[in-house]
């Protein structure tokens, strides 16, 4: 395996927010995600408010989810934001195609004050800021969503703190790699770097923000050998982990051969007929008071 010279980068992601795999990647695991949690809105039984006129999605990538909101809400204006000009390239270009007239998109940095004024949104929806926000800005991020939020309107944040369990041992053994390498990079809150560590703190985020009614739905994506997710998680670690290597050498965690056998082990693993795992994921929110 080969890396090849990063461009000079000024963000904050795991994974280069510009390259066009990544892109892919992440739309094929939007897709998963939606499917995998029940819908677009799980927590509200897959329905929005009728007073909601205004939501915006947080690193919306390439723009899956405010496309499919803005599709199933007409009524409704929904704002992407990412800091990719790929990505929201690509998301202007499948709204006007697509006809989406009210899925609007835009570049921007949530990590810096977001370009909107104060009570903007019904809805602010944020998921796997995980892979962007270092762990000492999650305070200063989540109050600038609750600054944006609009009174009686819901923060929503969904997240992860492995990327699964299974009984794959080479699965297992490239996920904790993950996990300790964004610990010694400055991601999450595990104090050991086991897992990411982030979901317990959703709670006390919104919280201290100001949110009021905070409440949890965890959910538990079946990607076992034949369930309806397995293929498309199959790809989304396939392709996800292999472009970690750069990060994991630099930080001492692996080598070209120990992780070439590990990469290759768990391929066979996921394709053989008595995997199992389950990808368990946290969607935590709360209301602004009015």
């Amino acid at each position: 395996m080969t890396e090849n010279t990063p461009r000079e980068r000024q963000d904050t992601y795991a994974l280069d927010p510009e390259d066009m795999a990544e892109m892919v990647r992440l739309m094929r695991q939007d897709r998963l995600l939606s499917k995998g949690m029940g819908g677009l809105f799980p927590e509200l039984d897959n329905q929005l408010p009728s007073s909601y006129d205004r939501i915006i999605d947080i690193g919306c990538g390439p723009g899956d989810w405010v496309l499919n909101v803005a599709y199933e809400y007409p009524e409704v204006e929904v704002v992407g934001i990412d800091i990719s000009k790929l990505m929201i390239h690509y998301a202007r270009d499948q709204a006007k195609t697509m006809e989406r007239e009210n899925a609007i998109f835009m570049e921007g940095n949530v990590l810096q004050p977001l370009p909107f004024s104060d009570n903007s949104f019904d809805l602010v929806n944020a998921r796997f800021m995980t892979g962007f926000v270092l762990r000492e800005a999650w305070p200063s991020v989540v109050n600038e969503l609750y600054r944006i939020t609009r009174p009686g309107g819901i923060l929503r944040l969904t997240e992860l703190d492995t990327g699964g369990v299974s009984n794959s041992g080479a699965l297992e053994d490239l996920l904790y790699l993950t996990t300790k390498m964004m610990h010694q990079l400055g991601y999450g809150f595990s104090p050991s770097g086991r897992t990411f560590g982030v979901t317990p703190m959703l709670g006390k985020f919104l919280r201290d923000a100001g949110c009021q009614d905070i409440q949890h739905l965890t959910h538990g994506l079946d990607f076992s050998f034949g369930a309806e997710l397995h293929q498309s998680q199959y790809e989304n670690w396939r392709s996800g982990l292999y472009r970690l290597l750069p990060l994991l050498k630099r930080c001492n965690l692996t080598t070209d051969e120990d992780f070439g056998k590990l990469f290759e082990q768990m391929q066979q693993d996921l394709l053989a007929e008595d995997f199992r795992g389950i990808w368990y994921i946290l969607t935590a929110w709360g209301h602004k008071g009015e």
